[in-house]
């Protein structure tokens, strides 16, 4: 953990460096982000109601491109109200340089292969990304050269350390146009420094058009102490009346390992049959209506066939201002009972385990 804070001293001192570099051009450099408040009420089957006022703020640092380099400085911090807590995260701490036949990027950079899918279980981190949202595991300390080979294909090459150094891990990946579908192949070693490594993940993903409709899907081998298999299937769809308004729609269909139920989805759903060697099966999908140019409403939902549980999702969004946006969201996890009575629509449909209502304003600036 010693080295893990040296690495990221170092980086710090580094870019305060470079940055004092840019004192030429400095009336360029601006300075942008966001500022989240929101106060969320739950319900938990166990520890009954509460709720949690919260604050976060989003910063970055904008600095002009100089002789093909770049640098990007970008930061979190999060503020529990209620425990008087503040946690920062460095969400961007990077210097890529484009040369000639490659680019190199090193430092704290967002690393995540997604390619359209609400959920992915052949990213780079598991849970990485997962419904629109990105988490922690995002960002890393990495290195990456990136080698574009023509208009269409390139290869990418990654080192990075979640943690540790015991932690470090690469990854492969290519990525290609084949009969108009957007290809990848990619190959991910956990854990490359330890005494014993880690997991290896090899991964395909294809998307392209078939009509009006997107398709895309994917493929995962894992090879650990039990090797596994992933698949996921899905479609997405548009349509925009008359009015402006649009529809989209979302679906896809998941057969994954259990202990990847939780990897992928950010911890929202984990699987009662983690440890097995059975694949579960996952029914993802993701509605949302234009209600007009400044708000929309939206309704994503998952469901795991193998235990019946299901988890609703809605959104309400409302810009009220040219900086100021309203924000509405809540989860309904339901889990079934398995003594139903058929005249008890509540033991039909199953009793909410986990509510919670997040309302928050945002703005930005």
């Amino acid at each position: 953990m010693k080295k893990y804070f040296l690495f990221e001293h170092l980086l710090i001192i580094i870019f305060v460096m470079i940055i004092f570099s840019y004192s030429a051009i400095a009336h360029d450099i601006k300075l942008g982000g966001q500022l989240n408040t929101s106060l969320t009420g739950f319900y938990d089957r166990q520890l009954g109601f509460g709720y949690i006022p919260q604050a976060n703020l989003d910063l970055e640092l904008f600095l002009p491109l100089k002789n093909n380099s770049e640098i990007r400085c970008a930061g979190y911090s999060s503020i529990n109200i209620a425990e008087g807590k503040v946690d920062f995260l460095w969400k961007k701490l990077y210097w890529k340089h484009r040369f000639d036949n490659f680019h190199l990027t090193i430092g704290r950079q967002p690393v995540s292969w997604s390619f359209g899918s609400l959920l992915n279980p052949v990213d780079y981190s598991l849970g990485a990304a997962a419904l629109d949202r990105d988490y922690n595991t995002k960002f890393q300390n990495a290195i990456e050269i990136y080698y574009p080979i023509n208009w269409h294909t390139s290869l990418s090459l990654l080192s990075s350390s979640p943690g540790s150094l015991e932690d470090s891990k690469i990854g492969l990946r290519g990525r290609t146009l084949i009969n108009d579908f957007d290809v990848t192949v990619h190959f991910v070693q956990e854990q490359v420094l330890a005494a014993e490594p880690g997991q290896q993940r090899f991964g395909i993903t294809a998307k392209g058009d078939i009509d009006r409709f997107s398709v895309y899907s994917a493929l995962g081998y894992y090879h650990d102490d039990v090797d596994s298999f992933s698949l996921l299937a899905g479609t997405d769809y548009s349509y925009f009346f008359q009015s402006g308004n649009q529809l989209y729609f979302q679906a896809e269909y998941l057969n994954i390992p259990p202990e990847l139920l939780s990897q992928i989805t950010g911890s929202m759903m984990s699987a009662q049959w983690e440890g097995k060697d059975k694949n579960i099966h996952l029914l993802v999908s993701n509605a949302s209506y234009q209600i007009d140019e400044f708000s929309s409403i939206g309704l994503t939902s998952l469901y795991n066939f193998s235990d019946d549980t299901i988890l609703f999702l809605p959104t309400y969004s409302n810009q009220i201002n040219t900086n100021t946006t309203l924000e509405i969201q809540a989860a309904i996890k339901m889990e079934s009972i398995e003594e139903s009575d058929l005249k008890s629509l509540k033991l039909i449909v199953g009793t909410p385990a986990h509510i919670f209502v997040e309302i928050g304003i945002n703005y930005a600036f």
